[in-house]
């Protein structure tokens, strides 16, 4: 059966590559990034990228079954084919899911170094001890609903979901909040603002 091997490229740049992302991109040549917009994508030479699809995207949730396509159709003709994505591929990664329920490949993960990992370390917290949450700021609104508790928000890149989430609480906390940014970068910052 064809194979697709899912690296993870860890958070930041490629000081945070795992040596078994380092050997699993060498070891198969038809390479694909979900993007290049990522600090560690150079580490994953003559890869073909997808970031014409997410432009192209009216919707990004289009964009996953495209990917998903494209991958089965290489490792299909190729007998295999690596994907690599920001992050670990068991973290967040929609098209991963995807690939890995598709019945036409065999998919093996890579794991890599989580966003999350870095925010725990930073933010001083155990999330198994204090009972920590994830959830994704474009669902913020019905996924935090009614919960207490240390809450980490992920995936806020637009104005528009940090919009949504402010305006999702009807009476916001009186602590600041904590903003963790380019975790794992030379430029990454943890600043602490008011909900406002």
């Amino acid at each position: 059966m064809p194979r697709v091997v899912v690296v993870g490229l860890g958070p930041g740049g490629a000081d945070l590559l795992t040596t078994a992302a380092v050997d699993a991109i060498a070891a198969v040549p038809v390479r694909f990034l979900r993007t290049t917009r990522h600090p560690a994508a150079t580490a994953v030479a003559g890869a073909t990228s997808f970031d014409a699809e997410y432009d192209a995207a009216e919707r990004q949730e289009d964009v996953y079954p495209a990917i998903v396509e494209r991958l089965v159709a290489a490792a299909t003709e190729h007998g295999s084919a690596l994907y690599a994505v920001p992050g670990s591929p068991a973290v967040a990664e929609r098209s991963v899911a995807l690939l890995r329920v598709d019945g036409r490949v065999d998919v093996e993960g890579v794991p890599g170094l989580s966003f999350l990992d870095l925010a725990w370390v930073r933010l001083g917290v155990d999330p198994l001890a204090e009972g920590a949450r994830v959830v994704d700021g474009a669902r913020f609104a019905t996924d935090a609903a009614g919960e207490r508790g240390p809450l980490l928000v992920s995936h806020c890149d637009r104005r528009a979901v940090l919009s949504e989430i402010k305006l999702a609480v009807d009476d916001p906390p009186a602590e600041p909040v904590t903003v963790l940014q380019r975790l794992g970068l030379a430029d990454e910052s943890v600043t602490q603002v008011a909900w406002a």
